[in-house]
């Protein structure tokens, strides 16, 4: 059987769950399906990430992903849906009672992964690894106060820093869904426009939960010039960056943004830009743009210190749990389907 996830060579902590949790969570014999794939964790029910190349002539299992990023995959229709991440994904394909929660839930039956000490005292700041290439995010977490998290880390050395926090102040959606978890306060927090408040929405509302997160800007003249290149590439074409949208707690409003955002071409024209380095003008703009970032960095501290009082957020354990026995049993079908 093959995990289908998003894989990024740097590395993103959501998406490396993937092979920490299914490897420790399913039996040996169920990785030795042939023609077989499981979808996991991660916004990837989606055509980039599950195009008809990786998923034709195969027994598909979804459990637990989300829309996101993409128009919905081709082929869905005939695969084996067990949950998908929330009530936005399950509306998109019309089967409202196959609605959950994230995978990364099931990491609350996994100890030898995910636990938290008795003497947790840290204040985590994650931002989405897109934000961390071009802010100075780890200064900005010690003129906060707060210890700096890295989503391109190893797993583990994330879990590490998870097991002795008390709170955790992401940007990074799985940064939330992991504290939810673990049964740690956490606030959502929005630093580029491209912030995708549908994914986020979809994972809310699945543990009663709001979404009202607080934007904290930049934390460097050169994230903040990418910033405005964001807005200025969506408003080219006729939208806005996902973050700017007028109302993201309406769920209607969410689902038809979704449907109209992910029209091709447009989904195409306002990804991220391709990897790779800025050439020669831009690595010269970058370095003469660095003598503004002390501003950056106090001005985005700032904003952090003011927003660690507000009330945090944590699904109520009735219905955490609820989620993770239907996350159960969804894996109890696979791997009675699969044996």
């Amino acid at each position: 059987m093959e995990l289908l996830y998003y894989r990024d060579l740097i590395g993103n902590f959501g998406d490396d769950l993937n092979e920490s949790i299914w490897q420790k969570l399913l039996p040996a014999h169920v990785f030795e399906a042939v023609d077989t794939v499981l979808m996991g964790i991660g916004s990837i029910f989606n055509e980039r990430s599950a195009p008809l190349s990786l998923t034709r002539g195969k027994r598909v299992f979804v459990i637990g992903s989300g829309a996101g990023y993409g128009a919905l995959p081709s082929g869905w229709d005939s695969w084996n849906i067990l949950g998908v991440r929330g009530p936005l994904t399950a509306e998109l394909i019309g089967k409202p009672e196959l609605a959950m929660t994230d995978s990364a839930a099931l990491l609350s039956s996994l100890p030898s992964i995910a636990s938290v000490s008795t003497r947790a005292d840290s204040i985590l700041l994650m931002p989405h690894f897109h934000s961390i290439t071009r802010g100075r995010w780890d200064r900005v977490a010690r003129a906060a106060g707060m210890t700096f998290v890295d989503p391109r880390w190893p797993v583990a050395r994330v879990m590490e820093h998870f097991s002795h926090a008390k709170l955790v102040v992401t940007e990074a959606m799985h940064g939330a869904i992991v504290a939810d978890t673990l049964r740690i306060p956490w606030l959502p927090i929005v630093i580029a426009p491209s912030t995708l408040p549908f994914k986020w929405k979809d994972w809310t509302l699945s543990l009663d939960l709001p979404y009202e997160p607080v934007a904290v800007g930049a934390s460097s003249a050169w994230e903040a010039m990418f910033h405005r290149a964001l807005e200025g590439r969506a408003k080219k074409h006729g939208l806005v960056t996902p973050a700017l949208m007028r109302d993201m707690e309406s769920a209607a409003y969410l689902i038809a943004d979704f449907k109209e955002r992910y029209k091709m071409p447009l989904a195409e024209k306002e990804e991220e830009p391709k990897k790779g380095g800025p050439g020669h003008l831009g690595r010269l703009l970058r370095s003469t743009s660095q003598i503004l970032d002390g501003r950056f960095v106090e001005s985005a501290a700032s904003r952090l210190r003011k927003i660690v009082l507000k009330d945090p957020y944590l699904s109520r354990d009735d219905s955490f749990s609820r989620r993770v026995e239907q996350l159960s049993g969804a894996v109890d079908r696979l791997v009675k389907a699969v044996g």
